[in-house]
């Protein structure tokens, strides 16, 4: 049977494959979004199974690592980080599944101008996710921590662009229907920010120990 060290090293290797699918497949989705690319929106679109698999391979070596070794300290918060980072990035490839079939939708609609902010959040919210993974991957603690604060940039952006479908809907808008699409494709996109953010506190967690999960940025934390 192999030993921890081996099996801990498979789990690395493993998450980070789901990493870079799910990465791959945001940044598909938000170009999918920006260009009215049906062919790139289709693709993600049709993904899902592998990004299944990929999960349960991951959850079923997380759980065989803890039956079999029971891994103390900083392995066992690698372990259930490890875990807890598995289901976000599934998390993240079904909101980019969403974000695509929300482009394929806009290609047949009548046609929406993408707000300047649009671009600006696309290129936020998959740098957050980048550095997140990367954090992930380098156990960098300092580097998921400052990442936090990154959300409300996020966050900001957001609400600029409900601001702007509020306002395209009030003055008339004829293309409703295809503004309310966008802003359900926007909207994902905040919650793959807010994700990322969790994936960053699970790396705190999983590298010192310390749960910043409810902490208000700045705030005190708590160690384990």
């Amino acid at each position: 049977m192999p030993g921890l060290n081996d099996e801990l090293l498979k789990l690395r290797r493993m998450l980070l494959t789901m990493s870079a699918e799910v990465e791959q497949r945001v940044q598909q989705a938000s170009e999918a979004l920006l260009k009215q690319d049906v062919a790139l929106a289709e693709h993600v679109k049709g993904g899902d199974d592998e990004i299944d698999q990929l999960d349960l391979s991951v959850e079923a070596e997380c759980v065989e690592i803890i039956a079999l070794h029971h891994p103390m300290a900083c392995d066992l918060r690698y372990v259930l980080a490890a875990l807890r980072i598995n289901a976000d990035l599934e998390r993240i490839a079904d909101l980019a599944r969403g974000i695509a079939k929300r482009a394929i939708k806009l290609k047949y609609l009548k046609p929406v101008p993408r707000p300047p902010a649009l671009v600006e959040m696309c290129a936020s919210v998959r740098g957050m996710l980048a550095d997140s993974l990367q954090a992930v991957s380098e156990q960098d603690a300092n580097a998921a921590f400052r990442l936090r604060a990154r959300d409300r940039e996020v966050d900001d952006l957001y609400k600029e662009l409900f601001a702007w479908a509020v306002e395209q809907v009030s003055l008339g808008a004829s293309d409703v229907r295809a503004i309310f699409d966008l802003l359900s494709a926007v909207r994902s996109l905040e919650r793959i920010g807010d994700i990322a953010k969790n994936i960053a506190e699970a790396t705190v967690f999983s590298a010192e120990g310390t749960v910043v999960r409810h902490a208000p940025i700045g705030g005190p934390s708590a160690s384990i």
